[in-house]
């Protein structure tokens, strides 16, 4: 059932078998897993079935100024139901999708060459929960072998040096529709929205949480009273409420080694260059790397560097997208006379940010001529990444939007954009801390500290370098590399992706939860969240974190049925 948090008794104590933090992605999924069951579930959410802009502001947070410009968490998801699910935007028969991969086992061992790497858990571990996760993300199951869905008409690239991976899709639609409305029907489920958890109670010397304090935006509190816990908010939210838990432990909850909020990752999202094809009127050779429709099911490719080449050069993950780019388009005009942009490390895009904090503060901007002269020559920089994001200037195909190999006049494309989802590094200094703020419930904000570093940017260079050689050598084509100096092109500094900040280790002293996601020291809280990933790969993480949520959910059931 539905009940507005505004409408429960003020300081009164809702009780219940299993507490919910978050009615995104992964708390639905682990709420799906007690359907039916004889535990009593509650979700606690912040908003409710629609975008509100109240609410919104409650995950409005400082960033400390850096180069690298990375944007507020505000804009990283959505506070309601559905939570980040309402920012996809991969289209797939005019409908929205989410593209769902699992992370490569490389991805979970420990790299000598990468501090902090390896995760507790290996890939096999995982595997059962991630079929699982397949099946209740409503995608249905899949096989993520390429040589299953290859073709006379589209295979991947073969080289001892690349790799092809395959890509999913799950549809939005049932995580904003169909999981809420099945949870909402279930009797032994409440969904309490317009409610946000501020504080995570426990007594003075006890290791087990007691309750969960509960604000609503209209003045409202109340406590929820739980035998377990689950935090399934995002990497800013979970160590953000951890961090204000401090009536007890003044350094915040799981934080007795000064982890939490530490290791922030996020993925990057870099354009290569451009790739002139060697033989330009076969475009379709790239069929195998388009969104295609196979036996009933939507399928993608990706290109990847192998795992042996990885480990040699000692270099972080990329996947590789192809989109094509057409001999005349509006995109076209509005890049050849403003150049080709970069959201990061940019004088000109920082000097505009400068400039527009100064607006709002009502006050003259420090060195005003400096900040003009930036922003005159950085005009590639202002101009065309503002143009190109507009709805008019996008290509009707880009590496999320695809369909391309299919269309029956690929004459008209002239060359492939080629673009790199990354892996970024796990870096102590990147954190997610409070700040001196506080939002409309009382609430610390969160502060964060990022930057992007050298083995990230080196890391995606070599990367590019070795395509480059690559395409020439299979004759693929002519990879056109695009630089600013010697530093990667980025289109996006975030992905949206962020991930690590209460980090999985099996020791207390490496990581905030355990191999159970459970945080060290509390024996009853529990975290489903990419805020657990050691190391993020590049695979898009919403799968690996369903299955994260569903092995959470197990965890519980048998520890509820034990006790």
């Amino acid at each position: 059932m539905i009940v507005d948090g505004r409408s429960v008794g003020r300081d009164s104590v809702v009780h219940c078998d299993i507490c919910i933090v978050g009615a995104g992605p992964a708390g639905l999924i682990a709420a799906n897993e007690f359907l039916g069951e004889d535990h009593r579930v509650c979700v606690v959410e912040s908003g409710g079935f629609e975008h509100d802009a109240a609410t919104q502001l409650l995950a409005r947070s400082e960033v400390e100024e850096s180069d690298d410009l990375y944007p507020d968490p505000f804009f990283a998801h959505d506070r309601r139901v559905g939570g980040t699910s309402a920012q996809w935007d991969v289209m797939v028969d005019g409908k929205v999708h989410v593209h769902l991969m699992p992370l490569d086992a490389m991805d979970f061992r420990r790299r000598h060459w990468l501090p902090f790497s390896g995760w507790p858990i290996d890939d096999q571990t995982l595997a059962p929960y991630i079929a699982r996760a397949q099946l209740a993300s409503g995608a249905g199951s899949f096989d993520y072998r390429p040589e299953a869905w290859c073709d006379d008409q589209n295979k991947p690239f073969e080289s001892a040096l690349v790799d092809s991976k395959m890509v999913s899709c799950g549809a939005q639609d049932y995580f904003l529709q169909t999981l809420p409305n099945r949870l909402t029907a279930s009797s032994n489920l409440t969904l309490m929205t317009w409610s946000t958890a501020t504080e995570i109670l426990v007594p003075p010397g006890a290791e087990t949480v007691s309750s969960l304090q509960v604000a609503c935006l209209d003045g409202n509190r109340f406590r929820v009273k739980a035998l377990m816990v689950i935090l399934a908010q995002g990497a800013f939210d979970v160590p953000r409420l951890l961090l204000a838990s401090r009536s007890v432990r003044k350094q915040g909850l799981g934080n007795q080694h000064d982890l939490v909020g530490r290791y922030l990752m996020d993925r990057q999202i870099a354009k290569a260059g451009t790739l002139f094809p060697a033989r330009p009127a076969e475009m379709r050779r790239f069929g195998f790397y388009d969104m295609r429709e196979v036996r009933g099911r939507h399928v993608l490719g990706k290109f990847t560097l192998s795992e042996d080449l990885l480990e040699s050069e000692e270099l972080l993950g990329s996947l590789i997208s192809f989109s094509p780019r057409q001999r005349y388009s509006l995109y076209q005009l509005a890049q050849s006379p403003f150049g080709r942009g970069t959201t990061c490390r940019s004088p000109a895009q920082r000097s505009l940010r400068d400039l527009r904090a100064a607006w709002r503060q009502r006050r003259l901007p420090s060195s005003p001529l400096r900040l003009a002269r930036n922003m005159l020559s950085g005009l590639d920089d202002l101009l065309y990444l503002n143009l190109v994001r507009r709805l008019a200037f996008r290509p009707k195909f880009n590496f999320d939007s695809l369909g391309w190999s299919t269309a029956p006049d690929t004459d008209r494309f002239s060359s492939l954009e080629v673009h790199q989802m990354c892996e970024q590094s796990p870096d102590f200094e990147n954190r997610v801390t409070l700040s001196e703020a506080r939002d409309a419930l009382g609430m610390p904000t969160a502060r964060v500290a990022f930057r992007w570093n050298a083995r990230d940017v080196h890391s995606v260079l070599r990367t590019q370098d070795i395509l480059k050689q690559e395409f020439a050598r299979l004759s693929i084509g002519d990879l056109r590399l695009e630089r600013r100096g010697n530093f990667p092109l980025l289109a996006n500094i975030s992905a949206h992706h962020p991930s690590g900040t209460t980090r999985m280790a099996s020791d207390p002293e490496l990581g905030v939860v355990d191999a159970q996601c459970k945080v060290h020291g509390l024996s009853n809280l529990f975290v489903a969240s990419s805020s657990v990933f050691p190391t993020s790969g590049c695979a898009p993480p919403t799968l690996t974190i369903l299955a994260l949520a569903i092995r959470v959910s197990d965890r519980i059931k048998c520890l509820l049925t034990k006790s």
